[in-house]
């Protein structure tokens, strides 16, 4: 009888649960267990990441932000690792590029380019984005939206005329 109950094969429907005694080989059992130590596995990283994501929210960095973008563009910064051998200058135009239309943080745009394997080089890596962003700014490139509170200004890509019309102010003044 103790070979029985070791051999339980147990299906969950919608309609109840149904208990067969029959005989499970070995191989099956081995799955079985294994399937359910991924599982929980993948429960305990899925927690760690929530808490992970409430931390950077906390931060002012918010990658739930960013769901549009998991299967798009982080994951293409994340995978092709572009921002390994260029400038910060650089690597703030090209996010700014790559999300036109969207205002960004300078914590949301530090965030992306950690993520795309830049290599901050200071201690205060979002102080230097939020300079880059402030010279981009002063030369044409992205426009500020002022915004009090946390999570600062928020930057955007400067439309193509919007840049020709500051291009043309800036050398006004000089």
């Amino acid at each position: 009888m103790e070979l029985e109950t070791e051999n339980r094969l147990t299906c969950t429907n919608s309609i109840g649960t149904l208990v067969q005694v029959i005989p499970v080989d070995a191989t099956a059992q081995k799955l079985v267990k294994r399937m359910k130590d991924l599982e929980s596995e993948k429960w305990r990283i899925d927690r760690e990441l929530r808490a992970i994501r409430t931390a950077l929210g906390v931060a002012g960095i918010k990658p739930g932000k960013f769901k549009d973008l998991s299967t798009t563009q982080e994951l293409d910064y994340v995978t092709k690792q572009p921002f390994r051998n260029m400038t910060l200058r650089e690597c703030c135009l090209l996010i700014l590029r790559d999300h036109v239309d969207l205002w960004r943080s300078k914590a949301e745009i530090e965030y992306l380019i950690s993520r795309g394997g830049y290599k901050f080089s200071t201690n205060d890596s979002k102080n230097s984005v939020g300079v880059t962003l402030q010279r981009l700014k002063d030369d044409g490139m992205c426009e500020v939206e002022r915004v009090r509170g946390a999570h600062g200004n928020r930057y955007r890509w400067l439309p193509e005329r919007s840049r020709q019309d500051a291009a043309a102010t800036n050398d006004e003044r000089k």
